[in-house]
């Protein structure tokens, strides 16, 4: 049996197609080996050479199993469909993970497939050169698909060679698991910790194990929903009853900034503000320079998420999509109960995140989308201005206390929106354009929020405006980086936070970062109503209470800690890719020389 078997790889690796076949899928397997360990390796923290090499050799078993069936069909189509698979897998991930810092599950790519197309037709999506990785083995791949398919590699089938081959690779990986059960590195055991362990099965496995262990714990909604920690319970002071006449309510306009960080509002170009109005309310309200940001799995809708229900949201799911959920905590159900004309905006399609059903049931009377606003796209979105405009009617027909909640757009990256109708020329020399669009982006926004703001005050002097941006607009240059820093595998973004209250309050915070968590506690404990709340968070105006730790991706974070790190944290440019990714034996000094 093993002479006739010998026999025929004899003859099969003498016939030339085949054998040049089998060495080009040969290198093929093992530059798709070296792209696989690259990919995982781009989305870990901090990680040593010999990660780097057991990811590798792991990697390659991987190939040769999968590739080794795959070529075994004689299909190019096949080998295409499974190629084009993998590197659409590849370019999705990365691109996520250096926008969020966090990694991409598989139910959250189904469930936020629309908004990535969506997003993806403005070029909203990061680029990066370590997208490149993703096309390594083009080329070996391309020649692959058009000279080894033809009918004289095809007609030579070697069954037996395959079988052993496959099955000495899944002996080898079964054999380094059980090793890796007994030394307490297995998936496992890794799976029990859902923050940690993530980094850690990445590390050990990749994120497609990583993947299918989230679908496994998280393969239901009821198991979602029990992932929110809402916190103590605050009630409202005895002496409060529901029976006060609504005149005696204020009113509520919140305004959430689209990719508006915490540095933007400081930032000067040319010895000029480019936000002068919001930097002008530094010394003329309660301001909190640096509010921690909850942006993980739903994207910018975890901003409202997580403001309107004073809960930590979900890092592998979009938690504004949970059809099942009830919002039980939502501020804005307290208020709609309370007679309160709860009014949403926003300048983009209301089923962008699902908010068109999610926001009636937070408790909105009513959502007001670029559709039912009758405006059109400039750019992407409808312009602030106009959505303000908007907004500013309705409440002019309001006949009751009303909270206003307006999500911005213009803003949105990669910030050319406002080219279609506002132009700063004071930006239009700084060369990098990414910065120059951010700039002249704020610059409108900045007159947009002043403008509306102020009519607001002028009618409506019962009125508490509160303002804040929803994330970092990954923008990290030497012209302009943005008020974020990583601390081992945890990502912190941190926005600016404005509260502009009926008396005129001032107070600028120096020691501590806000939350989102406190804006529903500052807006129940301002609002005159009987209440109760869940909460990790503190009214904005307890100025002179030391305020709990942020729960932050399974960790309890000290607000004085965070105002420091961030507040001393300074850009570093990366290091280039050559030199973090080449082998160490070969010199720095060497390539410099000849750069």
């Amino acid at each position: 049996m093993l002479n006739n078997f010998y026999g025929r790889v004899s003859n099969a690796f003498k016939n030339k197609p085949y054998r040049k076949a089998v060495i080009v899928s040969a290198i093929l397997i093992i530059l798709n080996a070296f792209k696989t360990t690259l990919f995982n390796y781009l989305m870990l923290p901090k990680t040593g050479g010999d990660t780097l090499g057991y990811k590798f050799w792991i990697s390659l078993l991987v190939c040769v199993i999968v590739f080794s069936f795959v070529l075994s069909l004689k299909s190019r189509y096949v080998f295409l469909i499974v190629y084009i698979i993998q590197g659409i897998y590849c370019f999705t991930n990365i691109s996520y993970f250096l926008y969020y810092h966090s990694y991409l599950h598989f139910l959250q790519w189904i469930s936020l497939f629309k908004e990535a197309m969506i997003s993806a037709s403005h070029f909203a999506n990061p680029i990066s050169v370590q997208l490149l990785v993703v096309f390594i083995d083009v080329p070996v791949a391309l020649y692959i698909f058009f000279k080894c398919f033809k009918r004289e590699v095809k007609s030579t089938r070697l069954p037996f060679l395959r079988n052993a081959i496959i099955g000495l690779s899944v002996a080898i990986l079964l054999v380094i698991e059980i090793f890796n059960f007994a030394n307490g590195q297995s998936v496992v055991q890794f799976m029990d910790d859902r923050y940690s362990g993530e980094t850690r099965i990445v590390e050990r496995y990749g994120t497609v194990v990583n993947g299918i262990v989230n679908i496994v714990q998280n393969n239901t909604e009821e198991k979602l929903i029990n992932q929110f920690n809402y916190g103590k319970n605050i009630s409202s002071p005895s002496s409060v009853t529901t029976s006060k006449s609504t005149s005696q309510q204020p009113n509520y306009v919140v305004i959430q900034v689209e990719s508006m960080d915490s540095n933007i509002v400081k930032q000067k170009y040319k010895d000029s503000y480019v936000m002068p109005y919001l930097s002008s309310l530094m010394d003329n309200s309660v301001y909190y320079p640096y509010t921690l940001s909850y942006h993980k799995g739903g994207g910018t809708s975890d901003a409202e998420f997580s403001v309107i229900n004073s809960v930590e949201t979900l890092d592998s799911f979009p938690a504004i999509k949970l059809s099942s959920y009830s919002y039980p905590n939502s501020v804005v159900s307290k208020l709609a109960k309370a007679s309160y004309n709860t009014m949403a905006f926003h300048g983009n399609v209301g089923t962008f995140y699902n908010r068109n059903i999610a926001f009636s049931k937070m408790g909105f009377k009513k959502f007001y989308d670029i559709s039912s606003m009758n405006y059109d796209d400039e750019g992407w979105g409808a312009p602030d201005d106009k959505v303000f405009s908007f907004a500013f009617e309705k409440i002019e027909k309001s006949t009751t206390p009303f909270y206003t909640h307006i999500i911005t757009m213009t803003s949105h990256g990669p910030f050319e929106s406002a080219r279609h109708y506002y132009n700063n020329k004071a930006y239009d020399d700084i060369e990098n354009e990414i910065v120059r669009n951010y700039y002249n982006s704020f610059s409108y926004v900045d007159k947009s929020i002043k403008d509306f703001v102020e009519k607001i005050q002028a009618k409506y002097s019962n009125t508490y405006i509160i303002i804040y941006g929803d994330h970092t607009p990954n923008v990290n240059s030497q012209d302009f980086a943005q008020a974020s820093f990583i601390e081992g595998d945890k990502y912190f973004e941190f926005v600016p936070m404005f509260l502009l209250t009926p008396d005129h309050k001032k107070y600028k915070e120096d020691s501590f970062v806000a939350s989102f968590l406190d804006v529903s506690p500052t807006i129940l404990a301002t609002s005159n109503l009987s209440y109760n709340v869940k909460t990790d968070g503190k009214s904005l105006l307890d100025t002179e209470i030391t305020p709990a730790n942020i729960p932050f991706k399974g960790g309890s974070f000290d607000r004085s800690w965070l105002f420091n790190t961030i507040s001393n944290h300074k850009y570093v440019e990366e290091e280039p890719l050559w030199r973090k990714y080449l082998p160490s034996f070969i010199s720095s000094s060497l390539i410099e020389r000849h750069k």
